[in-house]
């Protein structure tokens, strides 16, 4: 649960960058209105596995399903940052942001 608490915030802070990157704030806005419930979240779950004890089988069930999420969210972390800066080279392309004087001439 953790692990996919953690994975959304990371996806929408890459979700918001992307958003900067080309000049859109709705990403910035969603994650400003569920960053909070979400950061609240991890810190309730966080305090429930600590409160349940240490069982070693449980714990490496865990962190097996941990492994998982991790790898996975790693995969996606490299597909996405690949395709925020096709995304941001795309639109200076298009808008011509970022040319020299002497480029655009």
């Amino acid at each position: 649960m953790l692990g996919a608490l953690v994975w959304v915030m990371g996806a929408l802070e890459i979700m918001k960058d992307r958003a900067h990157a080309v000049g859109e704030e709705e990403w910035h806005e969603v994650a400003e209105r569920l960053m909070p419930h979400l950061e609240r979240l991890v810190g309730e779950v966080g305090g429930a596995r600590t409160a349940a004890g240490n069982d070693p089988t449980r714990e490496a069930v865990v962190e097996a399903s941990y492994t998982r999420v991790r790898e996975a969210f790693e995969a996606w972390i490299q597909v996405a940052a690949a395709d925020t800066v096709a995304m941001a080279l795309q639109h200076r392309v298009e808008t011509g942001e970022g040319e020299t004087p002497a480029a655009a001439e």
